[in-house]
């Protein structure tokens, strides 16, 4: 096998049949269906009441695509998304590694998301310039799900925008060679690949009850284990309001929805401040890796940090570095906006693209 796909299922009878047929529907890059063995599928039954066990089974009985079931009864305190998606991966890894087959990618969607006929391929050729994990995207299914407010559906398109400007801003201050512009900045459980070495490298999937998809990608970052935010690998997810997960993502539509004017995530910070994390984050990954970091203090002044950053210099990541730095700055906190905030940050945006684009096509010219 060359990847093994973990998927935790919390009551999704309605959701699941759709969610494996995208699976079985996957093709090679010439359109071919995957030949059989190229990739299996571990389904992860979390406290299940309804009937989402038979048809899985039904489903995936006789399709060619090997397959493990697991129905698992959990405490009040673990019958989480977090925990049934680590249970998942974690089965996904032992099986990788018991086939004898290492190299072999982990990949994870969600029970009610519908992958790409090209999702796994598309996987697979990301890793190709030297990452060790790949971040999709997840769009909302706002067609086959209960209707949303047009103010939602409004919000959701201009966080996304600007989502688009700040990945756009971080590629021109602090680009990276394995994950080129254009990418995005998303962390999403519907979308997300691992390979076995990397997943056993940071202890696998942090264990947390809910938000464990960006928790997965601190916890990769901190050991500098290379990502793809690859743009292309898009999956299509239900935009319903009363979801299986607390604190997933219907909660949060329906907290939006409830006010509409909500702080967004913090990640969609005013485009000045995140400028200033860009530019500062590629400083001191030079700093850092030229060794230089103990020897120039004036960052730590700068960025208003305690004595005692002097001793982060020595952390082997740069990754784990920068984490104790943005936790410790004070010019770099989080600092969420409102949706009525956006539009005017967006503007900001435009206008510094925009000059560093002409400065950028000047220089070209001389």
């Amino acid at each position: 096998m060359k990847a093994v796909v973990a998927i935790p299922v919390r009551d999704e009878e309605t959701a699941i049949r759709s969610c494996l047929d995208a699976l079985l529907r996957q093709r090679d890059h010439r359109g071919h269906p995957l030949a059989s063995f190229t990739f299996g599928i571990v389904v992860l039954f979390n406290n299940c009441t309804d009937c989402s066990v038979a048809v899985a089974e039904a489903c995936l009985c006789g399709a060619g695509v090997p397959f493990v079931l697991s129905d698992v009864r959990l405490s009040p305190d673990r019958a989480n998304a977090g925990t049934a998606r680590r249970l998942a991966m974690d089965i996904a890894a032992l099986w990788i590694e018991r086939s004898g087959q290492s190299d072999s990618l982990l990949l994870t969607t969600d029970a009610d998301s519908q992958v790409p006929n090209d999702w796994v391929m598309r996987n697979l050729e990301a890793l190709k310039n030297g990452s060790r994990a790949v971040a999709g995207r997840a769009r909302l299914d706002t067609d086959a799900q209960e209707g949303l407010p047009s103010k939602l559906l409004r919000r959701v398109g201009l966080e996304d925008a600007y989502e688009a400007r700040l990945a756009k801003l971080a590629a021109r201050l602090d680009p990276l060679a394995h994950d080129p512009w254009p990418n995005h900045r998303a962390a999403s459980g519907a979308s997300y690949a691992v390979t076995l070495d990397a997943y056993r490298a940071i202890g696998g999937l942090p264990n947390i009850p809910c938000g464990e998809d960006r928790a997965l990608t601190r916890a990769l970052e901190r050991q500098d284990i290379l990502i793809r935010h690859a743009p292309d690998i898009v999956v299509l997810t239900s935009a319903r309001l009363r979801g299986r997960a607390q604190g997933g993502a219907a909660d949060t539509l329906r907290a939006r929805c409830e006010d509409p004017d909500l702080p967004s995530d913090p990640s969609l910070e005013p485009v000045a401040l995140a400028a200033r994390r860009f530019s500062w984050r590629r400083r001191l990954r030079l700093l850092h890796g030229w060794g230089d970091l103990g020897r120039k203090a004036s960052w730590r002044t700068a960025l208003q940090l305690p004595e005692e950053a002097g001793e982060w210099a020595e952390e082997p990541h740069f990754g784990s570095f920068w984490a104790h730095v943005e936790d410790a700055s004070p010019r770099l906190a989080p600092h969420a906006l409102r949706p009525s905030e956006i539009r005017p940050q967006i503007a900001a945006a435009d206008m510094m693209l925009s000059h560093w684009d002409q400065s950028a096509s000047r220089q070209s010219r001389r």
